[in-house]
């Protein structure tokens, strides 16, 4: 029943289907393999180095900006934390507040 109804379609239909079917057991047989092994996909080195920095946030220019927008004084304030030099050198500041900008909201 099954090979009367692909003799309907006609034979290049078939041999495609054919080809897509054995594409996909090619794919699911590549995919098994590499979950079966006993290989790590990551290095070793990098996870530990990802648990040590867990929880602490870069010093440098974005996280300073980042700093400057969630003390919510207004975009002028970021824009001039943005502009300057905070945080480029690899140190951060104490206080954003200090780096320019204006401390009036921006609504």
């Amino acid at each position: 029943m099954v090979w009367e109804s692909l003799g309907r379609l006609g034979r290049p239909l078939v041999v495609m289907l054919a080809v897509i079917l054995a594409l996909v057991l090619v794919d699911v047989g590549i995919v098994a393999v590499r979950l079966t092994s006993g290989h790590p996909v990551g290095s070793q080195q990098a996870g530990q180095q990802q648990d040590k920095n867990a929880g602490k946030h870069p010093c440098n220019h974005g996280s300073e900006v980042s700093k400057a927008a969630h003390q919510h004084k207004g975009g002028k304030n970021v824009s001039g934390v943005a502009k300057s030099n905070a945080g480029k050198n690899g140190s951060c500041s104490s206080s954003t507040s200090s780096q320019g900008g204006s401390s009036e909201p921006d609504d």
